[in-house]
């Protein structure tokens, strides 16, 4: 049997990566409070510590590591990020570009499903140096259905198999013999219910998490299958009072950590759990509202409270869980994992006036909710926020692939929303504030809504402003004739969250219309 020491050697599970290495270095978006701020302010710290030939450091400011880079283009890639993009090349070079020159070593089985999952990811094909990516993990399958190199020391290695498929599938290929890959990872599954690295071993929560999307990727039943179900009620049991998970009993480490919960949050999206639900909380809070809590203020997440460890992997693997991603982050048409619950927001009723409205965009990712499952409609809404919602709520990419200030004196690149406000800034949306500024935490007005909203709408529309006794007066005459002032419309009074989405709502009907 291998040593635990032997096993972070072999495997891609960086998963306990925080075993290894240890960095010292001092949050909140999809699935967080206000998760899209979360995972903006994560991508800000990634966009910090990349280094000049594209690649990403295991710590800031150390040499780019192969490994890491792969988990990171994941993580953007989660976060609908295009790695291509000159915004991810500040000094010419991409992660990509990293990828392709580096000296990657390939020897494990999961050193190539780590690197096929990182270029199917970013679209970069199969082969690396010569090398297919999918025909060699495909030659790595065993008789009984397993992938893994015994020569390599990989026998019962579960977490090779795992990754072999999943990596398979992120290419749009369908796994070889998945019948027989499946019953071989049913087969390893412990009496507790939960999976470990390798074969014989104590269950794990990060593994277990693994094994829930694979076994839905190879066709197990979610809703019917004893072993998903066995698998979930030892996760269950790992839970920790501040609601996130323990990593289990094979490593024999207390408290909750982000790895744990970023690998569980994955697996039960897999299954079609809510993470956010009653069963899955603990004194009212759950895994993702114990992973927001260890963001740090320059957006990377520590390990555990109060343990920076392994910063850029922990940043990495949060994007992902928070993003709500679970692998493969892009299949072919035919692998389906179940939809998610519906999002069901513990103060936002049937009945309220908005529901419709604010449960379109949260379909369309443009709006979230909180940690403790509210939604909060009767917030205020900051100017920040509005420019994130209506980016994503038009389906823009972010910045239009260009890296120009927005010229805002008070949104500096560092700034969560910075590439938000930025776009709708060059798209002439927005306007700043005397002094230069944009007030990105100022309230957003009733008035400001309309003009931003009439704006948006097809020039042909907006050439005959009226004139009125305010700036505002034919922005919000226009607004009401197209049909997008909310109920209780008051120029002067702050917009909440149900109003302004009743508003973009309105306005994302009309522009299909125009289309």
């Amino acid at each position: 049997m291998k040593t635990k020491k032997a096993a972070t050697r072999l495997c891609l599970p960086v998963l306990l990566v925080f075993l290894i290495t240890s960095t010292a270095f001092a949050g909140a978006s999809g699935a967080g409070a206000q998760a899209m701020p979360s995972i903006s302010k994560a991508i800000g710290f990634l966009h910090r510590i990349q280094n000049p030939d594209g690649g990403f450091p295991s710590k800031p400011g150390g040499p780019s590591n192969p490994a890491v880079t792969s988990w990171v283009i994941l993580a953007l890639k989660a976060a609908q990020e295009d790695v291509t993009s000159p915004s991810w090349a500040p000094s010419g070079k991409s992660p990509v570009d990293y990828l392709k020159t580096c000296e990657y070593p390939l020897q494990q089985t999961c050193d190539y499903a780590r690197l096929l999952l990182a270029l199917s990811a970013s679209q970069q094909g199969t082969k690396y140096r010569g090398i297919d990516l999918v025909e060699k993990i495909t030659s790595f399958q065993q008789p009984g259905g397993e992938f893994l190199q015994p020569a390599q020391g990989e026998k019962g290695m579960i977490n090779a198999h795992m990754w072999s498929c999943l990596a398979l599938a992120s290419a749009g290929k369908k796994v070889p013999n998945s019948q027989k890959a499946r019953e071989w990872l049913l087969a390893r599954q412990n009496e507790d219910g939960g999976f470990g690295w390798l074969e014989g071993g104590l269950s794990d929560t990060d593994d277990t998490g693994v094994a829930l999307q694979t076994l839905v990727l190879l066709g197990e039943d979610p809703k019917t299958s004893p072993a998903i179900k066995k698998a979930l009620n030892y996760l269950q049991g790992c839970r920790e009072q501040d609601g996130g998970f323990n990593s289990g009993d094979a490593w024999k480490i207390t408290g909750a950590n982000a790895a744990s919960d970023a690998w569980v949050l994955q697996g039960l999206i897999a299954v079609g759990e809510n993470p956010q639900s009653t069963k899955w909380s603990m004194n009212g809070r759950n895994a993702i509202s114990h992973l927001v809590s260890l963001q740090n203020s320059d957006g990377s997440f520590n390990w555990k409270a109060g343990t920076p460890s392994s910063l850029v992997t922990m940043t990495a693997y949060a994007i992902m869980a928070l993003a709500g991603k679970p692998f493969p982050l892009q299949a072919d048409g035919g692998i389906q994992f179940p939809a998610s619950v519906p999002t069901r927001f513990c103060d936002l009723p049937s009945e309220h006036w908005a529901y419709e409205p604010i449960m379109k965009l949260v379909q369309a990712k443009a709006l979230s909710g909180y940690p403790d499952g509210s939604f909060r409609p009767q917030n205020p809404v900051t100017r920040a926020e509005f420019a994130v919602f209506l980016v994503r709520g038009l389906g823009w990419e972010e910045n239009s692939g260009s890296t120009s200030s927005p010229g805002f004196a008070d949104v500096s690149p560092n700034h969560w929303a910075y590439r938000a406000i930025s776009t709708v800034a060059s798209k002439g949306y927005v306007k700043g504030k005397p002094g230069g500024v944009f007030d990105a935490n100022g309230k957003i007005t009733g008035a400001e809504v309309a003009s931003i909203l009439v704006r948006a709408l097809p020039s042909c529309q907006t050439t005959a402003l009226a004139k009125g006794p305010y700036w505002y007066s034919g922005y919000v005459q226009l607004a009401q004739e197209n049909a997008l002032l909310y109920p209780g419309f008051r120029a002067d009074q702050r917009a909440t969250r149900a109003q302004c989405a009743y508003s973009l709502e309105r306005l994302r009907q009309l522009l299909r219309l125009e289309q």
